[in-house]
């Protein structure tokens, strides 16, 4: 059902840290926000995410690393059933009251870039190149796309997101720890044109966990293995020519005044 694609190189985050252990013994704690190195971007662990606060909160949730996989990025999170920190990936959970939420990954880019330029990796939806969706046991991932100054730009669903996953190319070698043919990259591009929305400017994006279609607290969580730089939005022609104008302009104006000080010098 789905090929192997060019692979676009990501930030890989996975090796790149140097950290705080918390209490579990494969967990790191990576601090909230947190910036891969060489990353044009930070991530933001949220929790508390529903359709009340479609944002989350930051709370004193942390992003974390290792908790099933050792490239699986998730989120330490406050506010469950326990005391303290819970250690987990993009998932459901619910707080003494039984109401639901959901814990997220907020990636932050340092200047806008282009929604299509961007390519994000994730792993653990224990599916493989047979399914034909998501597993009914595992959570499913929201993408929401955040555009100049955080608003909505595009929200996209398991049903948007499932078709245009393809498998990383990193999933067809194996290792310990590591989930095998479960390693899925997503195009920000293929989303855009499988729902016909025109490429734009985003400031970042937002990766939580469905809720509405059956999934319950207890589902095993995903995780954000690399995401993107993306490539810087360009000036639109219009205020480039409204730039060289101004430079003209000023050119004009320092001719003018060097000619009448010359003038002035010779009488």
């Amino acid at each position: 059902m789905k090929k192997l694609t060019i692979f676009v190189p990501c930030v890989a985050v996975a090796l790149l840290l140097t950290s705080v252990v918390s209490s579990s013994a494969q967990t790191t704690l990576l601090g909230n926000p947190f910036r891969p190195a060489g990353a044009s971007y930070t991530i933001t662990s949220v929790q508390g995410v529903n359709s009340t606060t479609p944002g989350g909160t930051t709370g004193s949730s942390q992003v974390n690393i290792g908790v099933e996989f050792p490239n699986g990025i998730g989120v330490s999170y406050t506010g469950g059933k326990g005391p303290g920190l819970t250690d987990g990936g993009l998932g459901l959970y619910t707080d003494s009251s039984n109401n639901v939420f959901s814990t997220g990954l907020r990636i932050n880019y340092d200047q806008l870039v282009t929604a299509s330029s961007v390519t994000i990796t994730l792993e653990d939806f224990d599916i493989d190149t047979n399914s034909t969706f998501f597993n009914p046991n595992k959570v499913e991932p929201i993408i929401t796309l955040l555009g100049p100054g955080g608003s909505i730009f595009a929200t996209f669903n398991p049903a948007n997101i499932f078709p245009v996953m393809t498998l990383d190319p990193a999933a067809s070698g194996k290792g310990k720890g590591v989930a095998t043919n479960d390693i899925w990259d997503i195009s920000f591009a293929s989303l855009l044109n499988s729902l016909h929305i025109a490429d734009g400017a985003i400031s970042g994006f937002l990766l939580t966990a469905d809720g509405a279609h059956g999934e319950v607290t207890n589902s095993d969580p995903y995780f954000l293995v690399a995401a993107g730089n993306g490539i810087p939005t360009i000036p639109e022609a219009s205020n480039y020519v409204a730039g060289v104008a101004a430079l003209l302009f000023a050119g004009l104006f320092h001719l003018r005044q060097f000619r009448l000080r010359k003038k002035a010098a010779t009488i």
